[in-house]
């Protein structure tokens, strides 16, 4: 059976809409927080862990990253980062080199989770012919993350330069199905499928025979006339901003109740990508997901 509480962990970037530097999303108005106060605050969550972006961390030693996190008592249990591995597997060595070098920076700070952003289509090349690159750029990366005792994992992205080949949940089951391996698995984030034309019931059931993690994410429609300055496109068009949990079209409860059902066990990394203080959203949405576990049938 699953566990009677479940492990949650939040993301560094739901912070990044208030981030004072380095932030990856422009924006009209300042922010405020560096990264040591975010790590402290989400030691005030009733949180269990932590996900950190190599992005915002880059410059950090990791043996520093591990410092902070123990200070307040919360582990790194995945280390996010982008590398491109759409490439011919003859010209990949970098590439897969650097990935390589942050697996390792995974370990040393003590995550069991590695999230790669895989790379970006070409223009030039099939989609068939790019697919073939990452697999076996994927299968190389994934048998370095096994001998050290990580797991690699991948996403159904929302994320427009890697969408084509990893948004569809179909797709990424086919890439842990055909790379065979205990070291490389999947996330199942709750809102991608929105910007697929799926439903995100049926992605969860698609992917489950492969999961290690998932990401709660809720979004909605911008209306028309409506003005903001974080959203995301669907590939048919529809334009939709980030929202607190309980606050959007993906039914969240069902895809808990769903989780219950095939007894996952990983953790819930709670995501927000609105525009609100994520200090007042986070609070509010830790609890909801312990109140809708508590209610599970």
């Amino acid at each position: 059976m699953i566990p009677n509480t479940p492990r949650i962990s939040v993301i560094d970037y739901n912070f990044d809409w208030i981030l004072r530097d380095n932030y990856l999303n422009p924006r009209s108005s300042p922010g405020f927080l560096n990264l040591e106060e975010v790590i402290s605050f989400c030691s005030t969550l009733d949180i269990n862990g932590l996900e950190l972006m190599h992005s915002y961390w880059e410059k950090f030693k990791p043996s520093d990253i591990k410092k902070l996190a123990d200070n307040v008592g919360l582990p790194i249990i995945c280390y996010i980062f982008e590398t491109d591995l759409i490439v011919p597997p003859a010209s990949s060595q970098i590439s897969v080199e650097r990935v390589f070098s942050l697996l390792d920076r995974t370990l040393e700070m003590g995550a069991s989770l590695a999230m790669i952003i895989p790379g970006y289509v070409k223009e030039q090349a099939s989609l068939k012919e790019q697919r073939s690159w990452l697999l076996e750029n994927l299968c190389s990366c994934a048998e370095h993350a096994g001998s050290i005792d990580i797991t690699l994992v991948a996403e159904n992205i929302d994320y427009p330069p890697v969408q084509p080949l990893m948004g569809l949940s179909s797709d990424c089951a086919d890439f842990a199905r055909q790379i065979n391996s205990d070291s490389f698995r999947l996330i199942f984030d709750s809102a991608a499928p929105v910007f697929v034309n799926e439903d995100p019931l049926e992605a969860l059931r698609t992917m489950s025979g492969f999961l290690a993690h998932i990401h709660l994410k809720n979004v909605r429609p911008v209306k028309s006339n409506e003005r903001v300055e974080r959203f995301l496109d669907s590939t048919e068009g529809n334009r939709y901003t980030g929202v607190p949990l309980a606050e959007g079209i993906v039914d969240l409860q069902a895809v808990l109740s769903n989780l219950h059902q095939i007894e996952y066990k990983g953790y819930l990394s709670i995501e927000y990508q609105g525009e609100t203080d994520p200090r007042e959203v986070l609070n509010t949405d830790v609890a909801l997901v312990r109140q809708w576990y508590d209610h599970i049938d």
